[in-house]
């Protein structure tokens, strides 16, 4: 398993716990580190830090990220 993707699984597991525990702006941070770490494959990424983004009302943002998790799901 390369480092890139143990990082990459590493920050996006963090947000998830974040994300469960009501903390959306870690969770969002932590999206962003995996995202950061191998930008080629961020579908659930994107999606979690839309549905961040959206908890914190954000709808914007949430929008933004949710159409980045459609183009990365297409592209693969």
């Amino acid at each position: 398993m390369s480092e890139k993707f143990r990082a990459q699984n590493y920050w996006y597991e963090r947000g998830v716990e974040y994300y469960i525990k009501m903390d959306y702006g870690s969770a969002i941070r932590c999206f962003d580190r995996s995202l950061e770490s191998c930008k080629n494959n961020g579908y659930d990424a994107w999606y979690m830090k839309g549905n961040s983004f959206y908890q914190l009302k954000e709808y914007d943002e949430a929008i933004r990220c949710f159409n980045k998790s459609v183009t990365y799901n297409l592209l693969n």
